[in-house]
Order: C-alpha cells, then structure tokens, then sequence
C-alpha cells in the first residue's frame, strides 16, 4: 500500500509541475514572382547637332513590359518629346514615339538586375514646316538597371541610356541625310503586376507540457511535503494518506545504540531519538507510544531484563526532554524474552539488540 501510495503522490507532482512551454514556427508566403509590369519615365535627350533647331529637349513616355523567358522580357512604350528651337519666340519640335522591342536582363527582377534593350516602332514629327510632319520609322537600343522592389506594393526605381534612331528627312535647314540620331537619359519608376512581398511571420504557439519534477519527502514517509501535515515521521513508520502514524503498529530500531553494559545512549544516537520526538510531539494527542528494550541472551535473564528497562527509561527520558508529554510514553524492558532472530550467530544477537515502538491509541 505505501508503494501504492508512493506512486501515485509521484503521479500527482507530475500533474503539478505542469508549465507553459513557447514554440516558434516560421512561416512563409511565397513570392509570387510578376511576369508583367507597367511603369514611366522622365527623359532628357541630347540632340544631334544636324537637327539645327536645338541641343536639348525633354519628354516622357509610358511602357508596359511582359516576360517571355527567365530572361527576356518583351517591352512595348509610347510618350513624347518636346525639342527646343534655336529661333526666338520660335515653336518648339515635338516628336511621338511608339515603340516595342526585348529586353535581355541579367537576373530575374527580383533583385537589382541590369539590362540591354532594343525596340522598333514609328514616330510622329511634328516640325515648323507642318508640310513635314508624319510619321517615320524609330529604333532605339541602349543599357538601364532596375532595382529590387522598394516598397510592399513592389515598386521600383528604373533608369537607362539609350541611343535614338529617327528616320525623319525634313525639308529646308532641318533636312537630314539618312535620319538622325540622339541620345536620350532617363529615370523613372516600374511597377510589377500581381506582385506579393516575401514576408516572414512568427507564430508563437502556447502548449501545456507535463515535466516530471523531482517529490521532495524531507522525512522518507512516502508523503511529499506538501501535502505532508504530520512532518519528521518517525523512520520506518507506516502512515496514512495525510503522513501521519497509523496505530497498532510496531516501528523497531536496531541503530539506536547505548554505551557497553549501560543505558546511557550514544552520541550518534542521540539524533535519531531527537527525530523520533519532534515526530511524536508533531502527531496527534490521542497516540501513546510504549518504549520497549530487548537483548541478545547473553549473561543473565535477570540482568538483561534488568538492562533493558533501563536503557528503555533512559529513551523515554530523552523524549520527555525533547518536549514529548510524559502521559504519552510508558517504557519496558522485554530482556531477551522476545528474541527476532538466533542468539547462536553474532548477527542474529545483533538484531536482537533493539529498541522498540508499540504505537497505540
């Protein structure tokens, strides 16, 4: 029963110890890598000097952009220049080119990723000699690099220099002699669609683990502490769901030892009964304890009756003056009138040199 019981005291200290344990698990969402883009750009053009109208202009244009392979992306534009002109309170040129072409990039987009393009298209002139305006064909090819998205919305900074090809042949001081050819610089912002940002969450997740903690039982009853209300249990006594003595008992001791041919207790075991009063003073009022003393079979039975009702009074003293009521203890001396093993051997002689508890109501 107290094995029994031992067990299921360790079960409830289990239970007890019982703590909140954190796990981290890192989730992902996956980016969806665009396939498509869309973006503007502002641009300054350097002009050919044969245009004899100016050497500068600036513009605009708008582009859409479509991937075909890992790295080749298919890139359609359109916007517009203004060229400025050389004469006072003259007009200004206008070009309005429309373009699409390939860009060959050296990475994926998803990252900073430089590129080379080359794109084919018309444009429109429109010129001081409106007799000259119309449509003439436009190529362009040039180098740029786009960055790796800035924001959540994927937004990038993308700028490039590209060399200007117009077929325009103009009349009067604007004509040209195969065309001309400028150099445009531009810097603008690109925009992937159907863009999602790798973003890592943390998700922190509460679970109950049960963690065996060590049961402390100061006093060795079976009882942890702390549900223990009979404390320093006397060694080798049974007790009962609470820690304390159970009656009808009898708790021997065979290490409480006295000096050779006399009652007076030894210093080592002076301890041990100290043990046993703080136990009898901690239980209940209603036990009584019978100090009882046996010897082995040597010398007289009278003398060893004799010896033995001394060395029981001299613990039952030793109780009293650790604070344990006198009414509570009886002491007597059983000699060697009870023998628990044979006097033949030296250990069983031993074993019949003890002091007894009789543990009654």
């Amino acid at each position: 029963m107290k094995a029994i019981w031992k067990l299921s005291t360790l079960g409830m200290a289990v239970a007890l110890a019982s703590h909140v344990a954190v796990a981290q698990e890192r989730e992902y969402v996956e980016q969806a890598k665009p396939n498509q883009y869309i973006g503007g750009m502002a641009h300054y053009i350097d002009v050919e000097d044969d245009w004899q109208v100016g050497d500068r202009g600036a513009g605009g244009t708008i582009f859409y952009g479509r991937k075909l392979h890992d790295h080749v992306w298919w890139e359609s534009e359109a916007g517009a220049y203004g060229i400025e002109s050389k004469v006072d309170n003259g007009q200004d040129f206008y070009q309005y080119p429309v373009t699409t072409g390939l860009a060959f990039t050296l990475g994926d987009r998803t990252g900073f990723t430089p590129y080379l393009v080359m794109a084919v298209g018309g444009i429109y002139n429109d010129v001081y000699i409106d007799d000259d305006d119309g449509w003439d064909f436009h190529a362009n090819a040039g180098l740029g690099a786009v960055t790796g998205p800035l924001f959540n919305n994927g937004l990038k900074v993308r700028a490039e220099a590209r060399y200007l090809y117009n077929d325009f042949d103009g009349t009067g001081d604007s004509a040209g002699d195969g065309g001309f050819g400028d150099y445009r610089y531009s810097l603008g912002l690109e925009v992937p669609m159907g863009y999602t940002k790798v973003v890592e969450k943390t998700r922190v997740e509460t679970k109950q683990v049960a963690v065996q903690q060590p049961v402390i039982d100061s006093d060795g009853d079976g009882v942890p502490d702390n549900l223990d209300q009979c404390p320093d249990t006397m060694p080798g006594a049974k007790v009962d769901g609470k820690g304390c003595l159970l009656v009808n008992q009898t708790v021997t001791f065979n290490n409480i030892n006295f000096e050779f041919d006399s009652a007076e207790l030894t210093a080592s075991s002076r301890p041990l009964v100290s043990r046993i009063a703080r136990s009898l003073t901690a239980e209940n009022n209603n036990i009584r304890v019978e100090v009882a003393g046996h010897t082995d079979s040597v010398g007289s039975a009278q003398y060893n009756e004799g010896l033995s009702q001394r060395r029981a009074d001299s613990v039952r003293s030793y109780l009293v003056r650790e604070g344990v009521d006198s009414s509570r203890i009886s002491a007597r001396g059983y000699g060697e009138s009870q023998p628990i093993a044979d006097n033949d051997s030296a250990s069983g002689r031993a074993m019949n040199r003890r002091v007894e508890f009789h543990v009654t109501e």
